[in-house]
C-alpha cells in the first residue's frame, strides 16, 4: 500500500504551490487593473458576480464532494453527476439569459444584461471540468490540478490586462474571468481521464443526494449572504461603496483562501482516508489546526494592521475607501477559517445536514444585521453586523461539531484560538499606542513577527519539538 503521508506531503506541497503561484497572478493582475479601473467597474462586476456565484453553486450541487468523500466510485457515479451538472448549468444560464434585462432596469446600469449574459457562460463552461476536477482530487493529484489553473489564468489575465489598457472598461473583467474557465476547461478535459459512459443512473444519483443536498442548501446561503452586500452597496449606497467592498475582500481572501483551499481538498480527502481509526485521526486534526489557527491568526493580524499602506502601496490614494472593509473582513475571516475546520468534521462523518441547520441559524442573525444597516443606511452597522454574525457563528458551530466528533485534546482547539486571538489584540493595541512615533509602520513589522512568535511559544501555542514529533508521526499515516 502506498504511504498516505508521502501523498499528504507531496500534495501538500503541490497545493501550497499551485494556489500560491495563482494568487500571486491574480494579485499582480488585480494591481495592474486596479490602476487601469475605476472603483465603479469594479463595482459593476461585483453585481454581476453575485448571480454568477450562486448558480455556480446550484450546477456543482455538492456532489463533487459527495464524489470526493465516497471511497469506491464507479463511473456511473461520474457520469451521473456530469450529466446532471451540465442540465443544471444550461437551465440556470437560460433563467440568466431571460431575466438579465429586468436586472439591469434594477440597477439602471446601461448594458448591464450583455455584462451578465457573457459573463454566465462560466456556468456551462465549468460543468464540463467537474468531473476531471473530482478524480485528481481524489488521487491526491494536485500537481496536475495546479498546473492547469496557473496555465488558464496567466493565459487569462493576460488577455484581460491587454483589454484594459485597450480602454474597453469592465470587458476587461468579465473577459478574464470567462477565458480563465475556458482555458481551464481545456485543460482538464485534454489531460484528465473524461467519463468513460454517458449514462444518468438514479441509484447512483440517490446514493450520493444527500451528502450533496445539505452541502448546496448550506453553501447556496452562505454564498447569497455573502454576496449580497455587493447588492445592497449598489443600490442603496452607490457603485464606489461596492467597488471597495468587492476589492477590500478580494485583498483579504487571497491569503485566507490558501488555507481553505487545503482545508477543503487535501485534509479533508487525507480525513476521510483515517475516518476509521480514531487515534490517528484526533492526533492529525488537532494537531493541523492548532498550526494553522497560528498562521491564519498572523494572515489577519498583518491584514488589520496594514489595511491602509496595502491599498496605497498597491493600488493608490483612489481606494483607500477600502481600509474599513479590509480591517473587519480580516477579524470576520478569522473566526470563518476556524469554522471552515470545524465543518470537516460534519462532512467526513456525512452530516451534512447539520451545516444547512447552522446556516440558516447564521444567516438569521446576518438577516437581521442587514435590516438594521439598510434602515439606518450605515455601511458601519452592515459591516459590525456582518462581523458579529461570524464570531457568533464561530461559537454555535464549534458547540455542535462536539456532537460530532468528540475527544478531550480536540478541545485544546478552543485554548489555541483565544490564545491567539489575545496575542493579536495585545500586539494591535500595543501598536496602535506607538503609532504616532513611526512615520512608516512598515518599520515595525520585524517586531510585530517576533513579538506574535514569542508570546505564542510562550503561551505554549507554538512548540517546536512537539511540532516536529507530529511531522514525523506522518510516515506512520497508511
Amino acid at each position: 500500500m502506498e504511504n498516505l503521508n508521502s501523498k499528504f506531503q507531496l500534495s501538500l506541497i503541490w497545493s501550497v504551490f499551485g494556489k500560491f503561484g495563482y494568487m500571486i497572478i491574480i494579485f499582480i493582475s488585480n494591481i495592474i487593473l486596479a490602476r487601469l479601473l475605476s472603483p465603479q467597474e469594479f463595482g459593476i462586476l461585483a453585481i454581476a458576480f453575485f448571480f454568477i456565484a450562486i448558480s455556480n453553486v446550484l450546477v456543482e450541487s455538492g456532489l463533487g464532494g459527495a464524489l470526493i468523500r465516497e471511497q469506491n466510485t464507479s463511473e456511473e457515479d461520474y457520469s451521473t453527476i456530469f450529466i446532471f451538472n451540465l442540465i443544471i448549468s444550461i437551465f440556470l444560464y437560460g433563467l440568466l439569459f431571460i431575466f438579465s434585462w429586468k436586472i439591469e432596469e434594477y440597477y439602471n446600469i446601461p448594458q448591464f444584461n450583455v455584462y451578465l449574459k457573457v459573463l454566465g457562460l462560466i456556468l456551462i463552461i465549468n460543468a464540463f471540468k467537474i468531473i476531471q476536477n473530482v478524480r485528481l482530487i481524489k488521487a491526491l493529484d494536485y500537481k496536475k490540478i495546479s498546473l492547469y489553473n496557473m496555465i488558464a489564468v496567466i493565459g487569462a489575465t493576460s488577455l484581460g490586462i491587454t483589454i484594459a489598457i485597450l480602454g474597453y472598461g469592465v470587458w476587461a473583467l468579465i473577459i478574464l474571468q470567462v477565458f480563465n474557465a475556458l482555458f481551464s476547461t481545456i485543460l482538464f478535459n485534454f489531460f484528465v481521464k473524461n467519463i468513460k459512459i454517458f449514462v444518468f443512473n438514479r441509484k447512483s444519483f440517490k446514493k450520493l443526494y444527500h451528502f450533496g443536498l445539505f452541502t448546496t442548501l448550506s453553501s447556496f446561503l452562505n454564498t447569497v449572504f455573502d454576496n449580497i452586500y455587493q447588492l445592497i452597496l449598489s443600490k442603496y449606497f452607490n457603485l464606489n461603496q461596492t467597488g471597495y467592498y468587492y476589492q477590500g475582500k478580494r485583498l483579504t481572501e487571497l491569503p485566507v483562501s490558501l488555507i481553505n483551499f487545503l482545508n477543503s481538498g487535501v485534509i479533508f480527502s487525507t480525513l476521510s482516508n483515517i475516518q476509521n481509526n480514531k487515534q490517528k485521526f484526533n492526533d492529525f486534526y488537532s494537531n493541523t489546526i492548532r498550526i494553522f489557527t497560528v498562521v491564519i491568526g498572523f494572515i489577519c493580524l498583518s491584514i488589520f494592521l496594514y489595511a491602509k499602506e496595502i491599498l496605497s502601496i498597491l493600488y493608490g490614494s483612489e481606494w483607500l475607501g477600502a481600509e474599513f472593509y479590509m480591517k473587519i473582513f480580516a477579524i470576520a475571516y478569522f473566526f470563518y477559517m476556524q469554522e471552515s475546520f470545524n465543518r470537516i468534521l460534519f462532512k467526513v462523518f456525512n452530516k451534512t445536514d447539520k451545516i444547512f441547520i447552522l446556516e440558516i441559524i447564521k444567516k438569521s442573525i446576518l438577516s437581521v444585521s442587514i435590516v438594521i444597516g439598510v434602515y439606518f443606511k450605515s455601511i458601519e452597522f452592515l459591516l459590525y453586523g456582518f462581523l458579529i454574525t461570524y464570531i457568533i457563528s464561530y461559537y454555535i458551530n464549534y458547540y455542535v461539531s462536539r456532537t460530532i466528533y468528540n475527544s478531550k485534546s480536540i478541545y485544546m482547539e478552543m485554548i489555541y484560538l483565544h490564545k491567539v486571538l489575545g496575542v493579536s489584540l495585545f500586539i494591535s493595541l500595543s501598536f496602535e499606542m506607538i503609532n504616532n512615533y513611526f512615520y512608516l509602520k512598515i518599520f515595525y513589522l520585524p517586531l510585530v513577527i517576533v513579538l506574535y512568535i514569542i508570546l505564542l511559544q510562550f503561551l505554549k501555542v507554538i512548540d517546536y519539538q512537539n511540532d516536529f514529533k507530529f511531522i514525523k508521526s506522518l510516515n506512520k499515516l497508511k
